[in-house]
């Protein structure tokens, strides 16, 4: 039976009082995450030798704590069935999945030490604006008056780099609603993939947000 395995997790963590420059208008009365994952299909394999698994880096929470942990528990679901579990398990519940994600929210990265950590990732964000409704349409106008969007046929498309960007950060966080693709599908992730240490493990003391932050 095909199943996910799950090496490794990274967060990042953007403070509310970094965002809200940037766009005053949002509010951002609360901080803001990103949670990481580092997956793969365990009957995927790296050229002929099925010695080592394909892996790579995804996307799969953002927002406020508890919104990321409300797609935590989703996901979790599959550990139930045995179609996810972590790669040094036989068999992960879903109670551990949930507990490991939270605590990598609670050790998170700034935005530049995720950079130390020999990551980036970029966002695309998509929008038609002729099968939105009204109100997403002004949305729309909002978001291309601060960032001029490339054109794809009838669809826009801003490219993001938030953690390189703390513009662009702050648009993501308040405009990622316009796109209902899963996050998984929005974002490209690049990062140490087949090194046996967490990347968390591997990081300067200075790449996490102080407790005073």
């Amino acid at each position: 039976m095909s199943y996910r395995i799950v090496y490794d997790h990274v967060a990042v963590h953007f403070p509310a009082q970094t965002l809200r420059p940037h766009f005053d208008h949002y509010g951002f009365h609360a901080d803001q995450f990103l949670l990481f994952e580092l997956g793969g299909d365990n009957n995927l394999y790296l050229g002929r030798s099925g010695k080592t698994r394909v892996r790579s880096w995804s996307l799969i929470g953002a927002g406020q704590d508890w919104e990321v942990m409300r797609g935590i528990v989703g996901f979790a679901a599959a550990c139930e069935g045995g179609g996810m579990r972590f790669a040094t398990a036989s068999r992960t519940q879903a109670e551990s999945y949930i507990r490991r994600c939270r605590g990598i929210l609670g050790s998170a990265l700034t935005p530049d030490g995720f950079g130390l950590a020999g990551m980036s990732a970029t966002i695309t964000l998509r929008a038609t604006p002729a099968a939105l409704s009204a109100w997403k349409k002004e949305r729309v106008k909002e978001l291309s008056d601060r960032l001029a969007p490339d054109q794809d046929g009838e669809e826009l498309v801003w490219t993001l780099s938030p953690l390189r960007d703390p513009l662009h950060a702050a648009l993501f966080f308040a405009f990622r609603y316009l796109d209902d693709t899963p996050l998984y599908n929005i974002a490209r992730v690049h990062g140490p993939e087949y090194d046996t240490t967490p990347v968390l493990k591997r990081v300067p003391c200075d790449a996490f947000v102080r407790e005073d932050a």
